[in-house]
This record gives structure tokens, C-alpha cells and sequence, in this order.
């Protein structure tokens, strides 16, 4: 949008010049005709008066000069004004446009997060208005011409939101980049959708700590009135990312490959997590036995393993409590010699700090005398100090085998936002209805894909979850995501599920009642 700003303003410099000129020598040859000696001033401010239409024409015809300059300078001075105008009034006009947006995204924080978010709905083709209280952050984030607004306050202004247009908005994410913050803009964006006349908004919250995260997405699905609240970790979403586009390849025989990762923050604790979950759907009842690396990684395993009981039958870790920036020369010696003695099959470098990673990954691959062992290192973006890893086409890798997995431009998709707890479940509900379609069935704009479905369908899914966990609360029982992993499990009783299905039914009977069936 800057650059189109631009380019109209010197589309205009040049037409102005052009026609000026024209002008000019039009005055030129008339004066000559005329036997009128003018100078340029004289010639330059007749030609100007073309443009407040105050030329009266010369006695004689006049040449084809001055017939294009007398019709194109007027042209060109009210296409000036509309331009300066549109400057000038350009926060207004965006901010009367927002008294009709509708089916718009709406996003609380342009940091790093929330800047690559509004850029993702941007380019998806959303309409998205950003709030955001710091103005140089806002300046910063680079993004601000590709929105439809940017408006200065925060997501704790109910006022605020009502200017963002949240009644009629589709969605709103909110990734302040503090999670106390987050949770309460969440709070306002519930009060300022009590009532809300058409479907519940989606709201999606950003969350940087995976433990907090899964504590209130028990809250996920107990969300009532005009707001649907999702919550959402990017550690969890990059390590399921990471090992689907880099991860190892668990075989259903053979021995346990020997994994290692190294850099146990939240990151690297959802890898091994996901790492662990993924052996255990292959290899059931056996253990593997992974190299954990951190400066306090016998702390981060025992943390990991109270929040998740199933990891003690499927992990028996090697603990190696190596700060590789800062070393102890004894815990140098032990790791170096575990590399000799039992080189990793696959190794991820999860710290997250960039210019750690890289060193961590540099010392390790040195140590791996030229052993060629898959390794991906966790960089921020493509752009940052990965960007050095990346070699020229004619050129070596500076560190041959390994493969950056750019963290943010693989989390920070409108996936991620919209990838909440319920959608799931409602992606969950349409897929049993299509696996238990009838071959013979009418055709119906219910008989395609999740993804190809519009948002007024995909509605009808959401509201059969909201109905599912109604209908579990009825019999005194939450439905919330499995937060630890092993936790027992729960059986309905007969009884259970004959309401279960009673209820099920007179909702699908009052739906079609009210649809005019």
C-alpha cells in the first residue's frame, strides 16, 4: 500500500512536469503568433491558471498544445487534491470503513508473534485490523501498510475493541507476547461479546508457557456466549512441525535408534515429548533411550516427567547436565567420549537462543569427525542467523547434514491461530459424518473436505461440539484435552450413553424444527 502511495505521487510529479512543458511552449507559440513578447514567468503562470480554469483563450484558434494542457491540467490539479486528501484523511477514512467491516481478523499485538500472524491472514486474503499500544512497535513490525487499520491502545480497552469491530469480526488473536496480558485481554474480549447476535468469535491466545497452556485449555471448551476461546502454544506446535518435516524414522523392529537432543526448554522439552509419543504409537511396551542435554537437564526431565506419568514406561533417558557455551572440562570429556562410543541416529539442537544453537550445532558436528548423522538445529527464521547456514547454490555448507527448522515461519500460519481445541473437535465431527455417509447419499455442500468447506458449514460442526459438551455436563463430567499423558482413563456407564444419545437426538431434531423442517 506505501509503495502504491509512492508510485502515484510520482506518476503525478511526472505528469505535472510534462504537461507544464507543454503548457509552456503552447504560451510560446501563441505568443509568437501574436506578436506577443512574454517571458517564461509570464508563460509559466498563464499555464498554472489552466488549472483554476480562470484562462479566458486567446482571440485567435489556439494551437494543440494548449488545447491538451486547458483540459488535462484541471484534471491533473483535482487528482492533487484527491491525493493529498487521501493522506491527509486517510486514518479516518480507515477508521469509517471499520463501521462496516465485517468477517475481519482482529490481531492484539504486532510483536515478532503477532507481526508474522497479521502478515499470514493478510496474505490468506483475511481483512485484519491490528491493536497495538506501542507505536514504535507498531512502526517496527513492518506490516502496518498491509493491514486495514492499526489502531493505538490495548486489547483491554472494551472500547477499543467495539472501534476494532468486534461485534461483526470472524476471529481475534491475541499475542501480546505476555501471557498474564493475553489472558487479560481475553477477559474483556468475553465481556465484550456477551450478546453477541451472530456466531460466537473465535478467539485464539498465544501463550509462551506450554504448562500454563495446558492448564487452561480445560477452559477451551467451557468458553460460553458470544466468544470461543482457544489457547494455544508455539513450542508444541514447532516440535510436531520439526519432526514431521526433519524427525527420525522409528522402525516397528530392530533396535531403538539412539536420539539426542540437545537444549531442554520449552522447545526441546515438547520435542522429546512428541518424540516419545510417536515411539510409543510404533513400538508399544518398549522403552527408548534418548541423550538429554542441558545445563539442568536431570531438573527440565524430572519436570517433564510429573507433568507426563506415560514417560517413565516408554523413556529412560541419558541425562547430561553440559552447559556446551560454559563447560566443565570433566562433563566435555564424558559427552565427547558418548559421541565416540555411541554416535546419535538423529540430533536436534533446540536452544533457543540462535547464536547458541549455532555454536552447540558447530561443536558437535567438529566432534562427529565427518560421521554423517541428521541433524536440524532450530533457528528463529530463514532470514536470521540461519540465513549463514544456508549455502550459496555453487557453493559447500558451511556444516554438511544439517538442516535449520526456521521456528517462526513454521508456526506462525493462520493453522496455528485457528488450530484451537474445539476446531479440532469440530474437524473431528465432520469427518465421522463423511466416513458414515451412505454411498447413495443426495449430494450435499456437507459432502467435501474441512477445508473446503464455507465458515456457515463449518458453524454447524462447532455447534455440534458445543451440544457434546453440554450434554457431558448434563451428566456431570468436562470434556478437556488429556493434559497428562498417561492419566487414567474415564468409561461411560450404559445409562450414560442412552442420554447421551437422547440428547443428541432432540438437538438434531430442534435444529431441523427451527430450519423449517
Amino acid at each position: 500500500m506505501l509503495a502504491d502511495a509512492r508510485k502515484r505521487w510520482f506518476l503525478l510529479a511526472a505528469l505535472w512536469t510534462a504537461i507544464m512543458l507543454i503548457g509552456i511552449s503552447g504560451f510560446v507559440k501563441q505568443g509568437s503568433a501574436d506578436g506577443v513578447d512574454r517571458g517564461f514567468l509570464d508563460n509559466l503562470y498563464l499555464t498554472l491558471q489552466l488549472g483554476t480554469l480562470d484562462y479566458d483563450g486567446s482571440s485567435g484558434p489556439m494551437n494543440w498544445q494548449l488545447q491538451l494542457a486547458r483540459f488535462v491540467v484541471p484534471l491533473l490539479a483535482a487528482g492533487t487534491i484527491l491525493q493529498t486528501a487521501s493522506v491527509v484523511f486517510r486514518e479516518e477514512f480507515r477508521r469509517y470503513r471499520l463501521r462496516y467491516a465485517k468477517g475481519h481478523t482482529i490481531i492484539c499485538g504486532l510483536g515478532e508473534t503477532g507481526a508474522r500472524l497479521a502478515t499470514a491472514f493478510a496474505e490468506a486474503g483475511n481483512h485484519v485490523v491490528s491493536i497495538e499500544p506501542d507505536a514504535a512497535i507498531a512502526a517496527g513490525s513492518g506490516v502496518a501498510e498491509q493491514l486495514d487499520h492499526v489502531l493505538s491502545g490495548s486489547g483491554t480497552d472494551a472500547e477499543l475493541l467495539r472501534t476494532a469491530g468486534i461485534e461483526r469480526a470472524a476471529r481475534i488473536v491475541v499475542c501480546t507476547g505476555d501471557d498474564a496480558a493475553n489472558v487479560q485481554v481475553t477477559q474483556t474480549i468475553a465481556r465484550a461479546c456477551e450478546g453477541r447476535a451472530k456466531a460466537p468469535i473465535r478467539c485464539s491466545v498465544q501463550l509462551g508457557s506450554a504448562s500454563l497452556t495446558a492448564l487452561l485449555r480445560a477452559a477451551d471448551l467451557e468458553s460460553r456466549g458470544g466468544a470461543r476461546i482457544s489457547y494455544f502454544n508455539l513450542h508444541e506446535r514447532a516440535a510436531r512441525a520439526m519432526l514431521a518435516q526433519s524427525g527420525p524414522t522409528f522402525s516397528p523392529e530392530g533396535p531403538a535408534p539412539h536420539l539426542m537432543v540437545i537444549g531442554l526448554g520449552q522447545f526441546g522439552r515438547s520435542v522429546v515429548l512428541a518424540l516419545a509419543q510417536q515411539w510409543a504409537e510404533v513400538r508399544p511396551g518398549e522403552q527408548i533411550s534418548p541423550t538429554l542435554v542441558d545445563p539442568a537437564a536431570r531438573q527440565k526431565w524430572e519436570a517433564l516427567r510429573l507433568l507426563h506419568p506415560a514417560l517413565d514406561a516408554v523413556c529412560e533417558p541419558t541425562l547430561v547436565d553440559l552447559d556446551i557455551g560454559e563447560p566443565d572440562p570433566g562433563e566435555v570429556e564424558g559427552f565427547l567420549a558418548l559421541l565416540d562410543e555411541d554416535p546419535p541416529a538423529w540430533l536436534a539442537v533446540a536452544d533457543a537462543d540462535e547464536s547458541i544453537a549455532l555454536a552447540n550445532a558447530g561443536f558437535v558436528h567438529r566432534h562427529l569427525r565427518g560421521r554423517q548423522v541428521p541433524m536440524v538445529v532450530r533457528m528463529q527464521s530463514e532470514t536470521g542467523l540461519g540465513g549463514l547456514l544456508r549455502p550459496h547454490p555453487d557453493a559447500d555448507s558451511a556444516l554438511p547434514g544439517v538442516e535449520l527448522f526456521p521456528f517462526l515461519d513454521r508456526t506462525c500460519t493462520t493453522a496455528t491461530a485457528d488450530g484451537g481445541v474445539r476446531e479440532q473437535l469440530a474437524e473431528a465431527v465432520h469427518e465421522d459424518y463423511l466416513a458414515h455417509l451412505a454411498p447413495d447419499a443426495p449430494e450435499s455442500t456437507l459432502k467435501r473436505p474441512w477445508s473446503d468447506l464455507t465458515e456457515a458449514d463449518r458453524e454447524l460442526s462447532r455447534k455440534r461440539v458445543d451440544g457434546i459438551v453440554a450434554d457431558l455436563d448434563a451428566l456431570g463430567l468436562d470434556l478437556v484435552p488429556l493434559r497428562r499423558w498417561g492419566a487414567p482413563e474415564v468409561e461411560l456407564t450404559e445409562q450414560e450413553v442412552d442420554l447421551l444419545a437422547a440428547r443428541d437426538h432432540q438437538r438434531w431434531f430442534d435444529d431441523r424444527t427451527a430450519a423449517g423442517w
